[in-house]
């Protein structure tokens, strides 16, 4: 087997910077979700719990562009006889390819492009491969960011591949090692996640496989209960594979049968020890994962056969670029399901990824059950529970070997918890290397409040928030950071009022954008929030992250006119961007004003849509309701809209509407 740390060359977009503005945790730690009798209690237990938004100490990521041009992307590769594997390690280590040599095909859906768009916590996510998330609800916190690559050393001179980070919400340690030994026709990926803390902590794990979708993709599984959401309810149910009559009289597990995008969570057995699932094709082509049972269920993903669902597919790849689902692989039920990881404990769990070619006509039996016991029964030849955990027990017992050269360098925040742990007289565990040339500015800023006391005199360069970091502030000096910093902390407990005393002494101690801007997001009051922002944008905003946020304040409370006088008076560099734009547009319309919409703004090719979001479907239907009621010399009323909405196409390219 041979390991390759080198580049491929793939038409990417810029990702961008940060954006510096902290987005606080919601107040209420939990989702509600609504779910119906279809559900037994124990499928009830731990629904929606920590799973609402949570994003700090990171930042977003939501500065990218689609102008792709051809660069040069970091990868690590392995190669045996059967198989090559591509790890991105810029973008969360991520298995990009895994093209069997043999079958001379590619088992994963490996997206030609890359292409940032907004479906992750932090905003930036890419389509394709297999990708890795942990810790909170969503596409995980690194999944657009550099990993700790690492090559270790196994038993005979046998390397593998380690990638690997510190959490930092969390206070968490994880890797993922590959392993591809020669001879096998399978990539084994053994994942461990340590919690060395005393205390538990809300966890997440969903591996999340992309597959190439054509007309015979067919899902198949070690289990046939799911958890859906209902179309017309938005209600949770359960029921059983393939047929869900309320879609149509359809096989399901032909994902295209499907006609709007839905989730499909998979309850496997108890009994069942190596849950697994497969996508498999006309030809009698399978890929498959399997995995020891910590890794217990399983979701199937699919965008529906509907223009929207087609466009997203499009937009996260290029036109014509491919169409695909994702089999998935958690460990709570759902993923709006929580989970809790005890404290001082280690997670881990081994999953074998590969292709194999069986019998099209059982593979596409018309009893779905067949099928799947058909592949089990191919499965257990390829990856025997017995050989499957008896690699896991393997792979284990190299989990605290030191990894012997890094490849790629992640972020620096693991050597700077390196550092103070050393100063407790505490290690990091065994497993994990962070070299202290790791650390840039982001870390330096908090060093210097850690091993001198103060803050710099600047803007915030990165946030800190646990007791350590806290202890240190409270020692320190007085200054508007002092108080920004222990407000940011105090809301992310969250304790609303404590930091809302803290931003407002900050905002005392020197008037700052910072500390107005954390004022107004958490009053809770639009009007308090406007004055605050008001302020804020009085003392010039640093960033036009401010001002996306202001305009569409004043938006929401139909200060239309006041929205349209501050878009006129933002610097150029901002007036530009696209949610200052969206925001600049839904007030011009308001006022009956179509300027800024009959200069090319529906024709630009949008960056920020998030999954779900119609807005800008919504403001193209009011703009031609607008043109076309003046033409009439009527007003746009609720009918003569919905008459717009039935009568104009809506343009391909602002079509992003999944039901």
């Amino acid at each position: 087997m041979e390991i390759r740390y080198t580049e491929i060359i793939l038409p990417s977009a810029n990702l961008g910077g940060e954006n510096p503005l902290p987005v606080f945790r919601a107040e209420d730690p939990d989702l509600h979700i609504p779910y119906d009798e279809t559900f037994r209690p124990e499928e009830a237990e731990m629904l929606g719990k920590n799973g609402a938004t949570r994003v700090l100490p990171y930042l977003m990521q939501d500065r990218y562009d689609r102008n792709r041009v051809k660069r040069p992307i970091k990868a690590c590769v392995m190669e045996n006889e059967f198989l090559r594997a591509v790890i991105l390690p810029d973008f969360g280590g991520r298995l990009y390819s895994l093209y069997d040599k043999e079958a001379e095909r590619e088992l994963l859906f490996a997206n030609p492009v890359i292409q940032p768009a907004n479906l992750a916590i932090r905003d930036a996510w890419l389509s394709g491969g297999v990708e890795w998330n942990v810790s909170q609800l969503g596409h995980t916190f690194t999944t657009c960011s550099p990993m700790f690559v690492a090559t270790v050393r196994g038993n005979q001179d046998e390397d593998f591949v380690r990638v690997y980070e510190y959490e930092r919400q969390k206070g968490l340690f994880w890797q993922v090692d590959f392993h591809l030994p020669d001879g096998s026709r399978e990539l084994y990926v053994y994942v461990r996640i340590v919690n060395d803390s005393p205390e538990e902590t809300p966890m997440y794990w969903w591996s999340t496989t992309a597959v190439p979708e054509n007309a015979s993709t067919r899902v198949l599984l070690s289990g046939s209960r799911a958890m859906y959401t209902r179309p017309a309810t938005g209600v949770n149910a359960m029921g059983e594979m393939p047929y869900f009559p309320e879609f149509g009289p359809k096989d399901y597990s032909y994902t295209l049968n499907l006609k709007q995008s839905n989730d499909f969570f998979i309850q496997v057995p108890e009994e069942v020890k190596t849950p697994w699932e497969a996508a498999a094709y006309e030809n009698g082509a399978v890929t498959f994962e399997k995995s020891t049972s910590l890794l217990h269920y399983r979701k199937i993903f699919c965008w529906g056969d509907r223009p929207g669902g087609w466009r997203w597919k499009e937009f996260l790849s290029e036109e014509g670029g491919g169409s695909y689902i994702e089999i998935q692989a958690g460990i709570a039920r759902s993923q709006r399901h929580g989970l809790t990881m005890p404290g001082n404990t280690s997670w881990d769990f081994t999953t074998a990824f590969g292709g194999l070619t069986g019998d099209p006509a059982r593979l596409h039996d018309r009893d779905w059950s067949a099928a799947c016991a058909y592949l089990d029964g191919e499965l257990r030849t390829r990856v025997s529970p017995a050989k499957l955990y008896g690699l896991h027990r393997k792979f284990a017992s190299f989990a605290g070997r030191t990894p012997e050269k890094i490849l790629h360098m992640g972020s620096g925040w693991g050597a700077l918890e390196a550092k103070l742990r050393a100063g407790e007289g505490r290690e990091i565990p065994e497993g994990f290397l962070f070299p202290a040339d790791s650390m840039k500015e982001e870390q330096a800023y908090w060093l210097s409040l850690l091993e001198n006391g103060a803050l710099p005199d600047s803007d915030p360069a990165s946030y800190l928030l646990d007791a350590r970091a806290k202890k240190a502030l409270e020692k320190s000096p007085a200054s508007w950071q002092k108080y920004y910093h222990l407000g940011v902390i105090a809301a992310e407990v969250p304790d609303r009022e404590t930091a809302v005393r803290y931003f407002s002494r900050s905002a005392e101690s020197r008037p700052n954008v910072w500390a107005l801007r954390a004022l107004a997001v958490l009053s809770g009051d639009p009007a308090a929030s406007e004055e605050y922002y008001d302020r804020a944008f009085a003392l010039g905003f640093p960033d036009v992250g401010f001002a996306q946020e202001y305009l569409k304040l004043l938006v929401s409370q139909k200060k239309h006119a006041k929205a349209y006088d501050v878009y006129k008076s933002l610097p150029a560099e901002y007036k530009d961007d696209e949610r200052v734009m969206i925001s600049a547009v839904s007030a011009s319309l308001a006022l009956g004003d179509v300027t800024l919409c009959e200069s090319g703004f529906f024709d630009r090719s949008f960056v920020n849509v998030r999954e779900g979001d119609v807005l800008l479907s919504e403001l193209w239907y009011y703009y031609v309701a607008l043109k076309a009621a003046k033409d009439r010399g009527v007003k746009v009323t609720t009918a003569f809209l919905d008459w717009v909405k039935q009568t104009n196409p809506l343009p391909k390219n602002i079509d992003f509407r999944m039901k």
